[in-house]
């Protein structure tokens, strides 16, 4: 008979982080570092469509998910201060953004796709989920139908 490991219990220290800039872990430290952790696979040139689900595409702009993405993006760090200003220097090094929303329900409330289209039309799509507490997880997406919008 196999043994099962049993769940790991998160602290209520560990669902808080005291050095980001905005105010929510899940939907501005979580994307921050969903951004950051795309931009350390390949760095953003041209145009990035981002796709909000649910919960994301609600409160992207009241808590700063937009400008958290596209600072990680950047490679910038949770604590950075120019997170509110990251769409000026997105835009400075080049990078065009166009964002769009959806409802899914069978999609987990804070789920993006990211797809970043380099100057040479090479196309590159991800989904990453914030699951709380600033942790998410990242998918690599091969032809994925939302990426081609």
């Amino acid at each position: 008979m196999g043994h099962t490991r049993p769940s790991r219990i998160i602290s209520p220290l560990e669902l808080v982080t005291s050095e980001i800039v905005g105010p929510s872990s899940s939907h501005t430290a979580g994307v921050m570092r969903i951004g950051r952790a795309i931009q350390q696979h390949t760095h953003p040139t041209g145009t990035i469509k981002i796709l909000l689900y649910n919960s994301l595409a609600d409160t992207g702009d009241a808590h700063m998910t937009k400008s958290a993405l596209i600072a990680g993006l950047l490679g910038w760090q949770d604590n950075d201060p120019r997170v509110p200003f990251s769409f000026r220097y997105a835009e400075d090094q080049g990078l065009t953004i166009k964002w769009s929303h959806k409802r899914d329900e069978h999609a987990h409330p804070n789920t993006l796709i990211a797809t970043l289209i380099d100057n040479n039309g090479t196309q590159q799509s991800y989904k990453g989920i914030s699951i709380g507490g600033g942790r998410y997880s990242l998918t690599h997406l091969h032809n994925h139908p939302e990426t081609s919008a």
